[in-house]
């Protein structure tokens, strides 16, 4: 790249059920090369009322968000931007209304993706940086649903999705904010059973190695790390390792804090209804689909937007 000709800007926003985010990014050689983010953790998923539609506050909330990074946007040419919505805007009942204020308020189009969509999109951005051959299988875990995508290189051969996210876990099974080891146990269970049907897709014999790709197991990894079970970093992509042993770990020092022992390091902000609720949902994925490690990675939905937009800006005529 040079100064005369710089590389493409490309732009992608995610509307999620936890927080929106932004990704501006080029591509040098192939290679994504973040330029700016911005997380903005506005908990869109917790603002469904009793109805299943987004409440006044969180309307309010999410369209001064998007004004704002609207500016972001315009601050810097970029040759393409796309703006996707995940699984709270595929509930909403209200979406229809709210989905035109927020293209107003952006000035760009909203997509609300369906979930094998967000699968496959997420795949696209874990395999960008993942070793070439091998059979990788991705998870993601949102405020409103959990997905899969599995493939090789960058084909992507099967996906799914659920609607099991950590707002509906944490308020079913915390929503009065005691976490205890029976409601834990129960949790874990019921997720269990959710995801029993996709055992037999995504079992150990589909796969060569499973990368976590969310915000949500981000926070689990660096929690298990802080309390005394060591990720570990793959040698190939960079990754942390995690295994079950790791979150049965991080379980009990959940459950010892939630009783008034020693403290969780690094909750910081974080509510421990919520940390516990993504916590039952990764030990059931784990335990479900025979998972004995996870590689957690950074690159992900925004990611998988990203090569997307450059993929095909390559292929247009010159």
């Amino acid at each position: 790249m040079n100064d005369d000709h710089p590389e493409p800007a490309y732009a992608a926003l995610v509307l999620g059920s936890d927080s929106f985010r932004l990704l501006v990014a080029s591509f040098r050689d192939g290679v994504q090369v973040a330029l700016e983010g911005e997380h903005v953790p506005l908990r869109l998923a917790a603002g469904l009322d009793a109805h299943g539609c987004l409440s006044q506050d969180a309307v309010r909330d999410a369209l001064a968000c998007l004004a704002r990074l609207r500016e972001r946007l315009y601050a810097r040419p970029l040759t393409a931007v796309r703006v996707v919505a995940t699984s709270t805007l595929r509930m909403a009942r209200n979406a229809h209304l709210f989905l035109p204020a927020a293209q107003q308020a952006l000035g760009h189009e909203v997509r609300v993706l369906s979930g094998e969509e967000e699968g496959m999109l997420t795949y696209l951005g874990v395999a960008g940086s993942a070793p070439d051959g091998v059979r990788a299988l991705v998870l993601g875990i949102g405020g409103g649903s959990t997905h899969f995508a599995l493939g090789r290189g960058m084909q992507v051969s099967c996906t799914g999705s659920i609607a099991l996210g950590t707002v509906r876990q944490s308020l079913t099974f915390f929503g009065n904010g005691w976490v205890d080891p029976g409601s834990f146990a129960a949790a874990v269970s019921s997720a269990r059973v959710r995801l029993a049907d996709h055992a037999q897709d995504y079992g150990p014999g589909k796969r060569d190695r499973v990368y976590g790709s969310s915000g949500t197991i981000y926070t689990l990894v660096r929690l298990a790390r802080m309390n005394n079970a060591d990720g570990a970093a793959d040698p190939e992509g960079g990754a942390s390792a995690i295994t079950r042993t790791d979150l049965e770990l991080l379980a009990s020092r959940v459950l010892e804090h939630a009783g008034g022992g020693r403290a969780l390091a690094g909750i910081g902000r974080l509510r421990l209804r919520d940390v516990a609720a993504a916590l039952t949902i990764l030990i059931a994925l784990m335990e479900e689909l025979e998972i004995a490690e996870l590689l957690e990675t950074d690159a992900g939905l925004r990611c998988g937007l990203l090569h997307d937009l450059h993929r095909r800006r390559q292929a247009m005529p010159a």
